[in-house]
């Protein structure tokens, strides 16, 4: 009987193992692009799944208020014009589904390279938008084979979440130029781990690298980078105390 038990469970192993090894690989899935814009006291970031030629498509359109403390948008109008040559496809949504949070389904109706032209809306005053060389694809296949890999290694940390913690991104400022340039940071953007330093730079305002940078001298409330940073970057300026660091 023992014997027998054992020949079962090799039986079982073997055509568990040969199952396994027979299923079908998992299907590439398409990842969702991302824009980010700002206008003087507002920020975009719109997020959408690659487009199909006659597939309903969601665009998300996440919208901030960038004074001081970031927080969302409770009230507005968001209206989406996607134009491929002449043809226009339109979408619109006349309030957040939730705090910050736009939901805009459109339809496009020709292959090419469209622009995406977002208007809001508000009792805060009108903000206007535009997204230059948004592909649309024939099919899903076309998109996949478009598709450049998912981004690595960095942190992520929820539109939600950050709505809700004393919590703001800036650019880095940089002082002078040519070979005087100075960058400098606010003193709350940098996080110390003994000699270490490091900035949470924004990828998308959902998408941070949390990078060592090389400080030099304090310069009223901001302190110098010397290595670490580029002009045009984006960084965590309020509630690095809150985020992960991995």
């Amino acid at each position: 009987m023992r014997l027998r038990g054992l020949l079962v469970a090799l039986f079982v192993t073997v055509i568990g193992g040969t199952a396994a090894a027979q299923a079908p690989a998992a299907a590439p899935q398409l990842i969702a692009v991302t824009h980010t814009a700002y206008s003087k006291n507002t920020e975009l970031f719109a997020e959408w799944r690659p487009l199909i030629v006659g597939q309903a498509t969601r665009l998300t359109a996440h919208l901030t208020h960038t004074v001081d403390r970031f927080k969302p948008y409770t009230e507005g109008k968001v209206t989406l014009a996607l134009t491929v040559a002449s043809a226009v496809a339109n979408a619109e949504a006349d309030g957040p589904e939730r705090p910050g949070v736009f939901r805009l389904n459109v339809t496009p109706t020709r292959v090419g390279t469209g622009r995406v032209v977002i208007d809001v809306s508000a009792s805060t005053g009108p903000e206007h938008f535009v997204i230059d060389d948004v592909p649309v694809y024939a099919d899903v296949q076309a998109a996949l084979a478009r598709q450049a890999p998912a981004e690595t290694g960095l942190i992520s940390y929820a539109k939600e979440r950050s709505w809700e913690e004393d919590f703001a991104t800036a650019p880095v400022t940089v002082l002078f130029g040519g070979a005087a340039r100075i960058i400098t940071v606010p003193s709350t953007a940098v996080v110390r781990s003994g000699a270490m330093a490091h900035v949470y730079v924004q990828r998308t305002p959902e998408r941070f690298e949390f990078r060592a940078v090389t400080t030099r001298r304090t310069i009223g409330n901001a302190i110098e980078i010397t290595t670490g940073l580029r002009d045009g970057e984006r960084i965590v300026v309020r509630g690095t105390e809150t985020m992960p660091r991995e």
